[in-house]
């Protein structure tokens, strides 16, 4: 959006690189350390997007990313928590 918005390329690079971190992450997520990267470009986005919804008070498209993100944090968190990185062998 923010290059559709803006001709922001830095917006742009930013969409696409964590794009390929996630894609990439989605594809192989039975991978161990596949909860933890998730979780990570997700409070990297809560924590960008967050500061500049604070400057801006704009809700498109910064809100959207840190609601959504908050979202995929708490399922990784859980994910973690409660079923594991998948280290565990059920033997």
């Amino acid at each position: 959006m923010g290059y559709v918005k803006a001709k922001s390329v830095p917006s742009l690079l930013a969409g696409l690189i964590c794009g390929v971190i996630i894609i990439l992450t989605g594809l192989n997520y039975t991978a161990h350390d596949a909860p933890y990267v998730a979780l990570l470009v997700a409070l990297v986005l809560i924590v960008l997007m967050g500061r500049r919804y604070l400057n801006t008070r704009k809700a498109m498209p910064a809100l959207l990313i840190v609601v959504l993100s908050l979202i995929v944090a708490v399922v990784q968190v859980y994910i973690l928590l409660c079923v594991g990185n998948g280290t565990e062998h059920w033997f």
